[in-house]
C-alpha cells in the first residue's frame, strides 16, 4: 500500500483472515489485476463514510471495479457466509460453542432517501422507510438480517427470519424479544422450530428509557451497526443490498475483536 493509511482500513492480520474466507478469482481469462487488499478498505470506506460510490477518494481503484466486486459477494452470499464463519471463530475464542444456544430478536426501521428503492410506512414510529429484522446471539454478535418495507409487522418480519434461522442455526432452543412479537408467533415459534418466545415486557414503573433484561443485548447491536454512515439511513435501491451493508458492518465488528492489532 502507498496511499496514506484510512482510519477504517483493514490491518494486514484482518486482512489475512478475511482474504482465505473469500472465494478466489474466476477461472480463465485475464489474471486478476487489482489488489483486493484495496478493493476491500474501498468497500469499507463507503460503509464507515456512506458516500456515493462514483465519490470513492482516488487512490484507490476506480469505483467501478470496486462496486464489481461488492455486488459479486452480495449475489453469491459471500458477505452472509463470512459473517456466519467469524462469528463462529469468535465464540470459539471466548470459550463458547461456536453454534448458538439462545438468541434475541428485534427491528429497527430506518428512514429511506429519495433514490432508495421499496418503501413502507411504520405506524408505530411513523417512519416511511425500511425494517431490519436482526438475530443476534447472547454476546450480541449477528447471527442473521432480513430488510423489509417498514410496514411489515415485527412479528411477521419476525416470522420470516426466524423461519431462515431454523435451517441454519440447528442449535438454538430459546429466543427473547420485545412486546411486539407476542401472539401467534410465539405459538408458531414453539410448533414449527421446536424452540422458545420468551417475551420480555417493558416494565412500566419507570419513565423514559429503562434497560430490558436480554433485550439490552440487541439493542446495542443495532447502535454498533448504525455507527456505519451508510446504514444511519437506506439508500439502496434493493433491500438484499441493505442486508450486505448490515453484514459487513458485522464483519468489521468480528475482524476487530478476532485482530485487534
Amino acid at each position: 500500500m502507498t496511499r496514506k493509511a484510512y482510519s477504517h482500513d483493514l490491518t494486514r492480520k484482518q486482512y489475512k483472515r478475511l482474504a482465505s474466507l473469500l472465494p478466489c478469482a474466476k477461472p480463465g481469462g485475464r489474471p486478476r489485476s487489482v489488489d483486493l487488499y484495496e478493493i476491500l478498505c474501498a468497500i469499507l470506506y463507503v460503509l464507515r463514510n456512506g458516500c456515493v460510490w462514483r465519490d470513492l477518494p482516488h487512490d484507490f481503484p476506480c469505483w467501478q471495479t470496486v462496486y464489481a466486486y461488492f455486488r459479486r459477494f452480495e449475489r453469491d452470499g459471500t458477505w452472509a457466509a463470512v459473517n456466519r464463519k467469524l462469528v463462529r471463530d469468535l465464540r470459539k475464542a471466548v470459550g463458547r460453542n461456536p453454534e448458538p444456544s439462545a438468541g434475541s430478536v428485534d427491528s429497527q426501521t430506518v428512514r429511506c432517501t429519495p433514490q432508495a428503492g421499496e418503501r413502507g410506512v411504520d405506524a408505530g414510529k411513523n417512519t416511511n422507510g425500511r425494517k431490519r429484522h436482526v438475530l443476534v446471539d447472547t454476546l450480541g454478535l449477528l447471527l442473521l438480517v432480513l430488510v423489509t418495507v417498514g410496514s411489515v409487522q415485527d412479528r411477521d418480519g419476525g416470522r420470516m427470519l426466524l423461519e431462515r434461522a431454523r435451517v441454519r442455526f440447528p442449535r438454538l432452543t430459546h429466543l427473547w424479544a420485545d412486546g411486539a412479537y407476542r401472539g401467534g408467533l410465539v405459538q408458531w415459534v414453539g410448533d414449527v422450530c421446536r424452540w422458545t418466545l420468551e417475551i420480555i415486557k417493558r416494565n412500566t414503573d419507570f419513565k423514559g428509557f429503562v434497560v430490558q433484561p436480554r433485550r439490552w443485548v440487541v439493542e446495542r447491536s443495532l447502535a454498533w451497526f448504525t455507527r456505519c454512515r451508510r446504514l444511519v439511513r437506506d439508500f439502496e435501491g434493493r433491500s438484499q443490498t441493505t442486508e450486505s451493508w448490515v453484514y459487513l458492518a458485522s464483519i468489521q465488528l468480528l475482524l476487530r475483536r478476532l485482530d485487534p492489532s
